[in-house]
């Protein structure tokens, strides 16, 4: 009977090494994820920089010919 606590320990360490190993797959891919949203994120972000600059350009042109 002496072998039941040691299965009951073996058995605990797989579960939590599978939790572990789920938890580890988990922040990977999400890790990556966020990396790529990260990236989208500048991306647009760069493109709403360059269509400022274009509304910017736009109002002075029209300050500069007297045009509301």
């Amino acid at each position: 009977m002496s072998w039941i606590p040691a299965v009951a320990w073996a058995a605990a360490l797989a579960v939590a090494a599978v939790i572990i190993g789920f938890c580890a797959y988990e922040l990977h891919w999400k890790s990556a994820r966020l990396r790529s949203d990260l990236g989208r994120l500048q991306a647009l972000g760069t493109r709403l920089r360059a269509l400022q600059d274009d509304a910017v350009a736009a109002q002075e042109r029209a300050a500069r010919s007297g045009v509301r």
